[in-house]
């Protein structure tokens, strides 16, 4: 039973370090998320101007089997999104009330 428990927590580890998303990765998902139900104009300036500021603006904590996104946007305020399996997390009622104050 406990070797079961240690080869499961092994794979999980692994499949996690592998799927552990980088920094392009994460610019491209941020990209993706402002352009979802948008026209071509506004998919265009998210091209040329979000995702670059996204790109110079964010750090990235490794802890190799996930990583933290925090993308400053003013007055220091900042996102803070998670990256694991491939995918991100984003609180998006902390986003929303950052942005309405």
């Amino acid at each position: 039973m406990r070797n079961k428990f240690v080869i499961t927590v092994g794979l999980l580890a692994i499949a996690l370090f592998f799927t552990n998303p980088d920094q392009e990765d994460y610019s491209s998902w941020i990209g993706k998320q402002l352009k979802k139900d948008q026209n071509a104009l506004i998919e265009i300036g998210v091209d040329l101007a979000v995702v670059p500021y996204f790109k110079e603006n964010t750090t990235r904590e490794n802890w190799y089997l996930f990583s933290v996104y925090k993308t400053e946007i003013w007055d220091g305020k900042e996102v803070v999104a998670i990256g694991v399996f491939s995918q991100f997390i984003l609180d998006k009622e902390e986003f929303v009330r950052i942005v309405d104050e």
